[in-house]
């Protein structure tokens, strides 16, 4: 696989897992508990991949650097 579509790949799948954390976030916990611990973590993992996706779309969008060529060198003298 090549880095293009692993990065896109793995942008996908990020943005599903967010909209799935963030369904998480907004649901309401039941009303006899207190301050849900599940609910938090979810929404550290939703804040983590929203810094991290925007940096994953920025490396897709590169394009390629073109390799320099070292300049060449003359086998017999080694200049």
């Amino acid at each position: 696989m090549d880095t293009k579509a692993l990065l896109a790949q793995s942008i996908d799948q990020l943005e599903s897992l967010a909209a799935f954390l963030a369904e998480e976030v907004h649901r309401a916990p039941p009303p006899a508990s207190p301050s849900v611990p599940e609910q938090r973590l979810c929404k550290e993992a939703l804040l983590s991949i929203s810094v991290l996706l925007p940096k994953l779309k920025a490396v897709r969008n590169l394009q390629p650097m073109p390799r320099e060529l070292p300049p060449p060198r003359c086998p017999v003298c080694e200049d």
